[in-house]
């Protein structure tokens, strides 16, 4: 568990109230200009974890930011669905996420007018539309073997006709995942929009951090895709978004995912009962959406959703939603921070905001139990987003604590230092993690939240004090931490009022 310490905020918003995830050989090839500037992700050496809240003013509460003149905030969204095996669901993936994309639809009117009220002068005008990168405009750029855009997933590396040697070149399924993202943004927006909101399912949310980090063969801000300039935010619900054929995650069976994925039967779990395509086991298995998904959390803004539950047939071992790895789905600079089991009988650090207890395809199957919940909380994290809370790292790092017996306290330790200009205190999150060695009894646990004392300061500081009353004898804990800015009045809008 972990423990957070929030303050009371002073906006509420009144709210109604869960399917994995060809073309013209002359199209042009995305790309051919590099980023300018080489970014990498976040790298504070900082090391914290909690959540709470308290944004400085004269009461506490950050102040929302002052307008001067009329001003009008575009906000438009694009949902995004996973990986899809049957060609009738790859047709049809446009449909996934219908449910959530109708409530968040649903509840933003009353959401805007109470926020326009609370800000003379701003006017919100929103859009929303489904991608479908099966049938979206594609590079024109496949094996020779297998020219049907339909079949994208199936384009390994090595394959016919291609040069690439690993998956982001063009001519292989991340590529192509990525240069139709980049279509659909261009093709259901105008070439002037602004503050595109990506929310993404499974694979698809891999691909939304790529794209909006600019993510090439060769990392973050090495490829652009055109259209970064334009995205504000990334949502991910329960996203692919770490390589799950890396070793950190425990396959069940005698094969590694790699074998797993592309010589057994369709991986279930996933919404589909067609294979997932050989293609897509590579990107699957050995990219990685962490680097990108902490450059958007650190440039942009992120909201990695997350979940496990006890979901038949599990892919891995530990805490899973079915075919992802819990630690899977959020990259350490997300917000959040909860442990899930690991090797050893011990836990691990996994990041990101968990929205409740569902199956990997609940948000998007209606059939599957949890449904409405996953939606109904998804939506509510969203909107809370949007108009109250979009935090972002300022500090986070790691505490080995000297061991201590029942009773006994830790020294009162010091969490993070001061916020960046132009954003104020957004809290702090704690996970911690008991250490009992021992090769036969080994039984490291998860710190209950009452024996954490966690004080958020005033400036994206905090302390923390663990208070061992659980057991005899001395035992070691390590502290995973967390310290929070938000933007100048809180959410992700207020963010971009602030920032015009």
């Amino acid at each position: 568990m972990h423990t957070m310490a929030r303050s009371i905020l002073g906006l509420l918003l009144l709210v109604p109230g869960c399917q994995l995830d060809g073309g013209d050989t002359d199209a042009p090839l995305r790309g051919d200009v590099p980023v300018a500037d080489e970014r990498e992700a976040g790298d504070d050496t900082d090391d914290t974890d909690n959540h709470s809240d308290e944004r400085p003013s004269e009461d506490g509460a950050a102040e929302p930011p002052p307008v001067t003149a009329a001003e009008e905030i575009e906000l438009n969204f694009l949902y995004i669905h996973g990986v899809k095996g049957c060609e009738s669901d790859r047709l049809n993936s446009e449909n996934s996420l219908d449910e959530l994309q109708a409530a968040v639809d649903a509840a933003l009117p009353a959401a805007i007018a109470s926020y326009e009220a609370a800000h003379p002068g701003v006017t919100l005008v929103t859009s929303s539309a489904h991608a479908n990168l099966y049938t979206a405009r594609g590079s024109g750029i496949q094996p020779s073997d297998s020219p049907d855009p339909l079949l994208m997933d199936d384009w390994e590396v090595g394959d016919p006709g291609c040069d690439a040697t690993v998956q982001g070149e063009p001519c292989t399924t991340a590529y192509e995942w990525r240069y139709r993202l980049a279509s659909e943004i261009e093709d259901h927006f105008p070439a002037d929009a602004r503050n595109v909101i990506l929310v993404a399912h499974s694979t698809g949310a891999r691909a939304a951090f790529e794209v909006a980090a600019s993510v090439g063969p060769d990392g973050v801000g090495t490829y652009d895709w055109g259209v970064e300039d334009k995205i504000a935010g990334v949502v991910s619900v329960q996203g692919m978004v770490d390589e799950i054929g890396s070793s950190k995650y425990n396959v069940i069976g005698p094969f590694s995912f790699d074998a797993t994925c592309k010589n057994s039967d369709p991986i279930l779990g996933f919404g589909d009962s067609c294979g997932q395509g050989n293609g897509w086991c590579e990107y699957a298995g050995r990219v990685s959406g962490f680097p990108a998904a902490d450059w958007v959390a650190d440039n942009k803004l992120a909201l990695m959703l997350t979940s496990f539950a006890s979901c038949s047939p599990s892919l891995f071992t530990g805490f899973t939603d079915g075919p992802l790895p819990f630690d899977a789905q959020a990259s350490p600079r997300a917000v959040g921070v909860e442990l899930t089991a690991a090797p050893g009988k011990t836990f691990r650090a996994a990041h990101g905001v968990q929205y409740g207890s569902f199956c990997h395809s609940a948000v998007v199957a209606p059939a599957i139990d949890g449904h409405v919940q996953a939606v109904s909380s998804a939506r509510d994290r969203i909107l809370d987003w949007l108009f109250v809370e979009a935090p972002r790292i300022a500090s986070a790092g790691e505490i080995e604590t000297d061991s201590i017996g029942r009773n006994r306290s830790t020294p009162t330790f010091t969490l993070g230092d001061s916020c960046p200009e132009v954003y104020a205190d957004g809290g702090a999150d704690v996970a911690g993690l008991c250490r009992h060695p021992g090769f036969f009894d080994g039984a490291d646990h998860i710190i209950a939240d009452s024996e954490l004392t966690l004080n958020d300061g005033p400036s994206c500081d905090a302390t923390v004090r663990w208070t061992q009353s659980h057991a005899s004898g001395n035992h070691p804990a390590e502290l995973t931490w967390k310290t929070y800015s938000l933007p100048t009045g809180g959410g992700l809008v207020d963010g971009l009022l602030t920032s015009g």
